[in-house]
């Protein structure tokens, strides 16, 4: 999964970066008009490619109605733009979803499970783009362990489209070690 720009992964080409564009104008200052020439430098696209998609979002109801060439006014309070934050804001979901998981897969909670990599910090932008759990197991580990790590490690690169790969260790502060400054702690933390 693109976790860098989802949006335009989803919607190619101009329509995608211009999406982007007014999904981060709406978390900003959604209340100001843009002009077509500060769009079309914020979407990296030429005003000429911006006119079919606005007509297409202004279908939708996400920009007012505006002829061709006209400055570009947010629709605010549009129902829409919290499902684009949303998609926008995935990889801050992503933590959930792999505790979330590991609570459903693992029979009992790891003593430190930790994740590092582009999907966790959010610079994925390609399906072999890899998350890496560092797991310290429990004190007692139940004799189904390993497939239920490899059960888990299965399902979230179902659920993320991503690579998920996993490396044991020790202590907290070995995983610590191996994941480096920038290992997110899951649960141990």
């Amino acid at each position: 999964m693109n976790f860098q720009s989802p949006l335009s992964a989803l919607f190619p080409g101009a329509s995608g970066r211009l999406l982007t564009a007014l999904v981060a104008r709406h978390a900003t200052d959604s209340s100001n008009p843009l002009t077509v020439e500060e769009l079309s430098r914020n979407a990296s696209v030429t005003s000429g490619q911006l006119e079919a998609p606005l007509f297409r979002l202004g279908l939708l109801g996400l920009v007012a109605p505006r002829r061709q060439g006209e400055d570009v006014r947010l629709v605010e309070e549009h129902i829409t733009w919290a499902a684009l934050h949303q998609v926008v804001g995935l990889r801050g979901q992503v933590v959930d979803l792999v505790r979330g998981k590991a609570r459903v897969r693992l029979p009992v909670d790891p003593r430190f499970l930790g994740a590092v990599g582009p999907v966790i910090d959010g610079s994925a932008t390609h399906p072999a783009d890899v998350l890496e759990l560092i797991i310290v197991p429990p004190a007692s580990v139940p004799d189904s362990w390993d497939q239920d790590v490899a059960g888990l490690v299965a399902e979230l690169s179902t659920c993320l489209g991503n690579v998920v790969v996993y490396r044991a260790a020790g202590s907290a502060e070995e995983a610590g070690a191996m994941g480096g400054p920038r290992l997110i702690a899951i649960f141990g933390g």
